[in-house]
């Protein structure tokens, strides 16, 4: 069965570029952007807000399942964009039923190396939301061992890291042990939001 690779990390921790990277690994490889569903939404919320938590869910589910649709027709998928912990009961009930292997990456950087590379492509206008998802993803619990460190190295490099440690087993996800954590959990959950 072709696998899926959900790829995140906060703002600034080279998601986007990795991401196209090992795509191209397979001949059927398909880099999904996460943050391109966050544009269909006709009046969308900040996905960055607490009120923005149904519609972030809802996008979430849709690219769960197109992650999904793409793997059952072949494509080795790499979905990128921010989605921590608290949403991987959500993705894992959306993907179980499809059967596919699933790993879970996560890329850190130093929360000032991540504004630095956020405001040299961007400005300083998205430097709450840079601080707001590197606090949200610095504390993984069960997930701690998914982290791929990215700071002073090239995507490149990156990119082989994730290619070895994936090949290990190092980042397999557990969907039916990923749901059983948020069942009953119920509670609102930190913002998701677009790479």
């Amino acid at each position: 069965m072709s696998p899926i690779l959900l790829l995140t990390g906060a703002p600034g921790t080279g998601k986007t570029t990795v991401a196209a990277l090992l795509a191209r690994d397979a001949a059927m490889g398909l880099h999904l952007p996460g943050d391109l569903f966050f544009t269909f939404p006709a009046h969308p919320l900040s996905p960055y807000r607490p009120e923005a938590h149904a519609q972030n869910e809802a996008v979430l589910a849709a690219l769960a399942r197109t992650a999904a649709a793409f793997a059952a027709h072949g494509y080795d998928v790499v979905v990128e964009g921010i989605f921590g912990p608290w949403f991987l009961p959500l993705l894992a009930r959306e993907l179980l039923p499809a059967g596919h292997p699933v790993d879970y990456v996560v890329l850190r950087v130093p929360l000032e190396t991540a504004l630095r590379r956020v405001h040299a492509r961007e400005g300083p206008a998205r430097e709450h939301v840079v601080r707001q998802m590197h606090a949200a993803l610095a504390e993984l619990g069960p997930y701690a061992g998914q982290v791929v460190e990215t700071d002073g190295r090239t995507p490149q490099e990156v990119a082989e890291e994730v290619r070895r440690r994936r090949a290990e087993g190092a980042f397999a996800l557990g969907l039916s042990e990923a749901v059983a954590r948020g069942a009953g959990d119920g509670g609102e959950t930190p913002a998701a939001a677009p790479a």
